[in-house]
């Protein structure tokens, strides 16, 4: 096990060269090398995080396209900004963190919803005074967070590749990850971004054995998720990989045990609120249908739905990417199991079997952006193959505005 990621800085120019920038970027990179020393940012950080701000370029292009064209050609005046980026799970979130948890709801209470994001919300909120901006905020920061944490892992998996081999699998891991179909969800105000930023500065705690840098943060993600307790399972089997011996190294471990008490406070506060101690399992059925099935019957109820003309073309389309998405995670899981990479597996196996034996796939896409062994991957084989990036992103590009203008338009996508 690495103990902690090989830096890999830019070459420097040859003698009697200057490197292609102009006078004014050299002064602004200067007057920024010590805010990116301090925060921990080197080149590959850098080269990340670069690329996640130029995406969101993206997604304000998008935005721009959609409030002036996503709501037919009768109204002369545009759509609000704001206004498309307040939709579906975001006004839950948004209603827990300014109301507190209700009981009344129309499609699911919001006792469905863990309270880690409302929380950070909500502290935002009190400097920003906006609550969808706050969230859009929270997103860009936790998401810049999450690439860079992202580029350390890849370079971790791309250390055999040489110094350029790294940077280009950072380069193309990264860029893969932020045009993946459901990169839309890491912009709006949802918990894909936050959960990211926990779960994958956890996991580099845990490859450098810093087990309770690793279980605050993952205490973190399992506030804002239960599907922290999942990252928990991989982070036990890496603990359990570094072969801990007598009763003073296990101890060493104590601290992944933290991640359990959010679970635990919520679940207490849910029996304090309605008497029962299952009933953030009752919301998720009552809202959304969400109980445990045969993987065949969830395959065979979402055939239906993509397929049975029983849903509206767009939402039947959803449907048809949520099968496609399933059978990716399938792959994935079999792959680490092949490659004998046991952390990593436990973690995919659980994230992907329980969207795959419930009544049927839904939300797959947005869980995609969190099984950051496949990024990894991809841009490991992007440099050994780089024809992959080409076909993923002739793929992936044309879905990810599509999902973007569907969910911006207030349509189901995902």
């Amino acid at each position: 096990m690495e103990s902690d990621v090989r830096v890999l800085e830019p070459e420097s120019a040859p003698a009697g060269e200057s490197l292609p920038r102009s006078s004014t970027l050299n002064r602004l990179s200067r007057a920024l090398d010590p805010v990116k020393t301090r925060l921990g940012i080197r080149a590959l950080e850098a080269s990340a995080l670069k690329i996640w701000v130029l995406s969101r370029v993206t997604m304000v292009v998008i935005t721009w396209a959609v409030v002036w064209t996503g709501f037919g050609d009768i109204s002369k005046f545009p759509h609000g900004w704001a206004s498309v980026w307040q939709r579906w799970d975001w006004l839950r979130y948004y209603g827990i963190a300014a109301n507190g948890y209700s009981l009344r709801a129309r499609h699911g209470a919001s006792i469905a919803f863990f309270p880690g994001y409302p929380g950070i919300l909500y502290v935002v909120h009190l400097f920003l005074r906006s609550w969808v901006f706050s969230g859009l905020m929270v997103s860009f920061v936790a998401g810049g967070i999450a690439v860079a944490a992202l580029a350390r892992i890849i370079a971790i998996e791309a250390a055999s590749l040489g110094g350029d081999g790294v940077r280009t699998a950072v380069r193309d891991g990264v860029t893969l990850f932020v045009v993946a179909p459901a990169a839309v969800f890491m912009a709006a105000g949802y918990t894909e971004a936050p959960f990211l930023a926990f779960t994958l500065t956890a996991w580099l705690a845990a490859r450098r054995g810093n087990w309770l840098a690793a279980g605050l943060l993952l205490a973190g993600a399992s506030a804002i998720k239960v599907n922290g307790l999942f990252v928990l399972v991989g982070v036990g089997v890496l603990f359990l990989q570094s072969r801990p011996r007598g009763v003073r190294e296990w101890l060493r471990g104590w601290p992944l045990a933290i991640p359990l008490v959010p679970v635990v406070a919520f679940m207490a506060y849910l029996h304090s609120l309605t008497g029962s101690w299952n009933a953030w399992e009752h919301a998720e059925q009552v809202g959304w249908n969400r109980h445990l099935s045969y993987p065949w019957h969830t395959f065979a109820n979402t055939w239906h739905y993509a397929f049975g003309r029983y849903l509206p073309a767009a939402t039947a389309w959803e449907y048809q990417l949520e099968i496609v998405v399933t059978a990716i995670g399938i792959a994935v899981v079999v792959w680490l199991a092949v490659k004998r990479r046991w952390a990593e597996f436990a973690y995919v196996l659980l994230s992907v079997g329980t969207l795959a034996t419930s009544h049927v796939y839904l939300s797959v896409p947005r869980e995609m952006l969190t099984w950051w062994p496949m990024w990894a991957a991809l841009g490991v084989w992007c440099v050994r193959r780089p024809w992959i990036k080409s076909a993923y992103l002739a793929v992936s590009a044309p879905i990810m505005f599509t999902i973007a203008f569907l969910f911006l338009t207030n349509r189901w996508a995902g």
